[in-house]
Order: structure tokens, then C-alpha cells, then sequence
């Protein structure tokens, strides 16, 4: 069975490798600068996110699950999430110091001493685990470059809806990926759906996710971050993370 990584796929790794800069558009670079600059400067920000994944079944049948996610961070080092979903439910901590991931269907859980910036902490767990968290690229202190590094094709497509908002469209590709994301038009630059196609992979499987809300300025009580161990639940090796991670959250290799 093969599963899409809601994790990986939340961050794809995909992005412009300028290495022809006529193959970005300007309206689509202005837009996700935009975009980038308006959460960069942001110094605490919540929202929460719908989430769909493809698992291609041994019979070939292409079948769709689906998560709900919140996340919430206060800059630069400290990081919170929940994903509750048909095949997972996880709960996500970092204090600038530590990050603990609790899987709570199953009891266990998985703590690590990280860098202590939440850039630093997510490139220390994608370097040394191979894991990349949900919509983790949405977190980073430059989303431009997290969302474009590697793209070898960036167009703007016009103004589009998700739902009853309109937004700025925009498409890049590479030889084994195409994504997509659509950026409010109508108020602040916020992301509003993030689509990735893994062309490469059988079945060309998909991820999709729809930013149900976003809050830019949240009251996040400092206990938010402070991770409690569940009673009863086992501790893992730091090597068992990946596995930790499960279906619909960790997996595939965005190769660049």
C-alpha cells in the first residue's frame, strides 16, 4: 500500500531554483513575496487547516482521507499543532529547546533536544529523521523560499475562488512535482488552499489543503507549548519518529 505524506506534502521541499528567471512569473513572484513577507513579520499567528490526502491501495484503487489540523506559533522558538484525522491523531510541541510528538490512538510518544529556533528545529528533524511536519513550510521565517526552492516552472493562472474568497493563483512544477497555491485577493496576503500532485509516484496521488482560518494576532497562553506526557504513554527512540508519524504523516522522499 502506498501512502501520500501529509507531512512531507504539507512542506513539498518544492521551490523556484532560479535558474532561469524568466520562468517566474512576476505576478506570481510579487504575490508569494507577499504573501512571505506578511507572515515573516508576523510574530505570533494560529489558524487551522483541512486536509485531504490520496492512498493508492494494492489493488490500484485511488482512495481519499482526510485530516483536520491547528497550528500555532510565537517567534522565533516556540511551535504547537494538533492533527486529528481518519487514520492519525497527533499532537506536536516545541519550547525552543525540546520537540515532543505524542501519537494518541497509540499511546507512545517521541522527544528530542532541537536548535532552538523553529527554522533550526525543522531542519534538524527533516536532516537527521527524514520527518517533515504538517504545513511546516507555512512556518518557516521565509515561506517564499520554502515553497519555491527547486520549482523549474512558476505561473501566475489569475483570480480564482476557494469558496466565496477570491485569490491569486499560482502554479510551479518541476519534472516530478506540480503544486499549487492560492493566496487571498480580497484581504491579507494569507495562504487559502495549498495543492501538491506527485506525478511521479503510481497513481499520481494528491494532497490538498484548505486554510479554514487564520489569526494574526491570538492570545496563546504559555502552557500551549509545554509538553505533558499522557498517562500510560510509552516513550520511543528518537529513530522511531518517522514510524511514529504514521500513515497520512510522514513518508514519501520529495527528491530534489
Amino acid at each position: 500500500m502506498y501512502t501520500v505524506s501529509l507531512t512531507l506534502v504539507l512542506t513539498a521541499s518544492v521551490a523556484w531554483s532560479g535558474q532561469d528567471e524568466s520562468l517566474m512569473d512576476p505576478r506570481a513572484d510579487e504575490t508569494l513575496r507577499e504573501m512571505s513577507s506578511l507572515l515573516a513579520k508576523t510574530s505570533s499567528f494560529a489558524f487551522k487547516a483541512e486536509q485531504t490526502f490520496d492512498e493508492i491501495l494494492e489493488s490500484g484503487l485511488k482512495v481519499q482521507f482526510s485530516n483536520y489540523g491547528t497550528a500555532a506559533i510565537v517567534r522565533p522558538n516556540h511551535a504547537a499543532a494538533h492533527v486529528d484525522g481518519d487514520l492519525s491523531s497527533r499532537t506536536f510541541w516545541y519550547d525552543g529547546r525540546t520537540m515532543a510528538i505524542v501519537d494518541e490512538r497509540h499511546l507512545s510518544y517521541v522527544q528530542v533536544d532541537v536548535p532552538d529556533t523553529i527554522d533550526g528545529a525543522l531542519d534538524y528533524l527533516a536532516e537527521e529523521f527524514d520527518v517533515v511536519l504538517p504545513l511546516a513550510d507555512f512556518l518557516s521565517e521565509d515561506v517564499f523560499g520554502a515553497l519555491t526552492e527547486g520549482a523549474d516552472y512558476v505561473t501566475y493562472l489569475g483570480i480564482h475562488r476557494v469558496g466565496e474568497t477570491l485569490c491569486h493563483h499560482i502554479a510551479l512544477a518541476n519534472a516530478w512535482l506540480e503544486w499549487q497555491i492560492w493566496v487571498d485577493a480580497e484581504n491579507e496576503p494569507l495562504p487559502r488552499k495549498f495543492l501538491i500532485n506527485y506525478m511521479d509516484e503510481p497513481g499520481e496521488p494528491q494532497f490538498t489543503a484548505f486554510f479554514r482560518s487564520w489569526n494574526l494576532t491570538p492570545e496563546l497562553p504559555v502552557e500551549l507549548f509545554q509538553f505533558e506526557i499522557p498517562d500510560g504513554a510509552v516513550r520511543m527512540e528518537p529513530e522511531s519518529l518517522k514510524a511514529l508519524m504514521g500513515p497520512g504523516s510522514a513518508g514519501v522522499e520529495v527528491k530534489k
